[in-house]
């Protein structure tokens, strides 16, 4: 996110109130983490932060590039002597972060004073309530870490028992072989990339992807033929394919350097060590209203039918947004949260036409709301889907809908 002139000011203003607080205790330039705890602390818990001493920890490590160890045990220590201390003991460190559209570097030759400007530019956007993982520029969800911003929902921890569900579900077809699951009978897998329901190498529509976080995360963990992310917002997308080069592009550029390495010593690669370090699937992007755009787009590459449909559509009534916390009613895309006028427009369209791009026996997984359940399960029982269930989250309220397809 950017900062615009008004933002800078305030910035500054807080540096300069900061500065002045320690002069009149004759810190000058000794003052410590701690201080700048003590300082920004009770503005944070004013302006309504929730989790203020977490975010305010994590700030100064991100303005200052240290980890939590170097942080909790330098907390007491002059922050400029700790900084230059630091930049002499790693001489070579650098490091590159994205806090949304701000590429910041740090490295020990940096000015100690532009960390403690880029710590007050932080301090302010989370004064104004801007999430932290915006100011971050990433947010963590099952073990990977994505870019996000403005454009796209911060993945929740939620949306994470959804992933669990379909890796727990598709472990026990997994087990139990290649089935038919209309009839339950054994199919004999010739070709394991053969996108069949109940087989191993599975076919993923995410609809609403958004940062791509729930289809990049099942690509990161299953055996998939074919990935689908799919969004209506070209920003959103553009942030799913960024997420994408980051966790598919770079890392099967470290695989191949591993297949170069093996064959310089000539030795013959393994080929299932080379499956083991990442089978990457096709992954396409398709921006769409949901299913508009997605029959010709299969024609055209290909694609018969999907094995799995998954998504964390918008589910909020559309009354209740501007109720919601600042974080999200106000820095959250709107186009990813509203539901129509009782939450459920999006369920109604997916479970309606849905279905014809669907294997047979294929799964659908969709994250709802947690007062959602008897409504979404009786619009998905009324279109003819099998298994209907509602399961919960991680505390024990109803998060996820799983359906199988009519046919």
């Amino acid at each position: 996110m950017r900062e615009d002139g008004k933002e800078k000011k305030m910035a500054n203003s807080l540096k300069e109130e900061f500065l002045r607080s320690q002069d009149e205790k004759g810190k000058s330039t000794a003052f410590s983490f701690l201080d700048l705890e003590r300082y920004a602390l009770p503005l944070l818990k004013e302006a309504g932060v929730e989790e203020a001493e977490l975010d305010l920890r994590l700030l100064l490590q991100e303005a200052f590039s240290l980890d939590t160890k170097d942080y909790l045990f330098g907390k007491r220590e002059a922050v400029f002597t700790l900084y230059r201390k630091r930049a002499e003991e790693k001489p070579a460190l650098s490091s590159s972060r994205v806090t949304g559209d701000l590429a910041l570097s740090s490295s020990a030759d940096e000015e100690p004073d532009s960390a403690l400007n880029r710590f007050f530019s932080f301090l302010e956007k989370r004064l104004h309530r801007i999430p932290l993982s915006q100011i971050l520029g990433r947010q963590e969800f099952f073990g990977l870490s994505f870019l996000v911003n403005e454009n796209v929902l911060s993945p929740r921890q939620d949306t994470e028992c959804i992933v669990e569900r379909i890796l727990e579900e598709e472990e026990k077809w997994k087990s139990l072989g290649a089935q038919d699951k209309r009839s339950g009978k054994k199919i004999e897998l010739i070709d394991e990339s053969v996108g069949v329901a109940g087989c191993e190498a599975l076919s993923i529509l995410d609809l609403c992807t958004g940062s791509g976080c729930i289809g990049l995360t099942l690509a990161k963990n299953l055996h998939c033929k074919t990935v689908l992310l799919l969004d209506k917002s070209d920003k959103a997308l553009e942030v799913a394919k960024e997420n994408y080069r980051r966790l598919f592009l770079e890392q099967e550029s470290a695989k191949e350097e591993w297949k170069c390495s093996m064959l310089s010593s000539g030795r013959e690669p393994d080929p299932n060590r080379i499956r083991e370090q990442g089978l990457n699937p096709s992954l396409h992007f398709l921006e769409s209203d949901l299913f508009d755009a997605l029959p010709s787009f299969m024609e055209e590459k290909g694609i018969s039918a999907f094995d799995i449909l998954v998504s964390n559509p918008p589910y909020i009534r559309s009354d209740v947004i501007e109720t919601l916390d600042a974080e999200v009613a106000l820095h959250e895309p709107v186009l990813a949260l509203d539901g129509g006028g009782d939450g459920l427009d999006f369920y109604r369209r997916i479970a309606k036409e849905g279905k014809r791009f669907l294997l047979p026996g294929g799964r659908v997984y969709l994250e709802i709301g947690y007062d959602q359940g008897t409504s979404v399960k009786d619009i998905f029982q009324k279109e003819g889907y099998r298994e209907v269930e509602v399961f919960q989250d991680y505390e024990g309220r109803d998060r996820g809908l799983y359906a199988v397809s009519p046919t």
